[in-house]
């Protein structure tokens, strides 16, 4: 990796990491309810990173199927934790 790609991933990680705790811990605690709108507020991460991907000439497999499909996931589960 050169220049500042390799601080660009790390950040990213830390967030990911970051974003998996929050989830645990509300898993933990059994708090379904309050999970469904937390995933529901974190579906911004992966359309949000759709959009930095498309800006930057990313490959649409990238913007639809990585990024989008993780937002359509996300919106499922929140539905279903929110009904629940």
């Amino acid at each position: 990796m050169q220049g500042n790609s390799q601080a660009w991933l790390s950040v990213r990680a830390v967030r990911d990491i970051a974003s998996g705790l929050f989830i645990f811990i509300l898993l933990a605690y059994g708090a379904p309810h309050l999970l469904g709108w937390i995933m529901l507020a974190a579906c911004v991460i992966p359309l949000g990173d759709a959009v930095v991907v498309r800006r930057n000439n990313g490959p649409s497999s990238a913007v639809y199927g990585v990024h989008g499909g993780s937002a359509a996931a996300m919106l499922v589960i929140s539905a279903l934790l929110l009904a629940s």
